[in-house]
């Protein structure tokens, strides 16, 4: 409802001529064009696989301790980066240092499906605990991780919850899970508790910006038991076994960079796309 017009009715008057009516299209200034949507997939990405996509601060920190290994690929936004992409999976870390704007969102998440054609997909975000409304107020130190999914589906841990209604999900997970709804692919959201309020998205699509350690934008962390949790999660839905061994580990508590240099193949950019 945030991102709606007021009825017409609202916003006309004959006494206040000089107010802005939102339901006309604005100028542009200087002759600007009107913002288009330029997308583009690039590097080796198979398709016809199961998918995971990690998205923003939870993605971003997701990675850091998963071990993905060498970026094979990326999904360029308008010439910007917005996304980082197992042998038997394609991984896809999105938006972990740019977020994608409103109108960007569902372009985005139908390109992404429609490239990669994925037989399952899961997801991993966050959400806002204490924004979170239920019968059985929970601490915000108790905060379980809850999941939304295309099937009926059992989570593989009783810590994961459902997420229930009327609490909604506005990010660009909404999107992908929306059109994978829509491509019918089997899909699975999961998400982290966040004790901050969620942060409207912005207006326009900003340059790569990566934060210090120190910055706001990395107050989220989790303990590597709900992490583990979580990609015992992310794995089970899409049907993969995890490596022999494999435990979900941060390696650099303060690591700023989602893969160290000496694991890239080449500067793509921020993030990516893994297999």
């Amino acid at each position: 409802m945030a991102n709606t017009v007021p009825p017409r009715y609202a916003i006309e008057s004959d006494e206040e001529e000089d107010e802005i009516n939102p339901l006309r299209k604005r100028a542009t200034s200087k002759g600007q064009a009107p913002s288009e949507i330029t997308l583009k997939l690039v590097g080796d990405v198979l398709q016809n696989k199961p998918l995971v996509i990690a998205s923003a601060r939870a993605g971003a920190f997701w990675a850091k301790g998963a071990n993905l290994g060498e970026q094979t690929g990326a999904v360029y936004v308008n010439q910007i980066q917005p996304t980082w992409a197992h042998e038997a999976a394609n991984v896809l870390i999105s938006e972990p240092f740019t977020r994608l704007p409103l109108n960007f969102m569902h372009p985005y998440a139908k390109y992404v499906v429609e490239q990669l054609k994925p037989t399952r997909a899961s997801l991993l975000d966050t959400y806002s605990s204490p924004t979170y409304s239920s019968l059985h107020p929970i601490p915000l130190t108790d905060a379980p991780i809850r999941y939304l999914s295309t099937e009926a589906s059992q989570t593989p841990n009783a810590a994961i919850q459902p997420f229930s209604p009327p609490n909604l999900i506005q990010s660009t997970s909404a999107a992908l899970l929306l059109q994978l709804r829509l491509s019918n692919i089997p899909s699975t959201l999961l998400l982290l508790p966040s004790p901050h309020l969620p942060i409207p998205p912005p207006k326009d699509l900003s340059p790569t910006n990566i934060p210090s350690s120190t910055s706001p934008e990395y107050e989220d962390t989790w303990p590597a038991e709900a992490m583990n949790i979580a990609t015992d999660g992310l794995l089970s839905f899409v049907e993969v076994k995890p490596n022999e061994g494999f435990t979900w580990e941060l390696k650099s508590k303060d690591a700023t960079a989602i893969v160290s240099p000496k694991q890239r193949r080449s500067e793509i950019g921020e993030g990516g796309m893994y297999l």
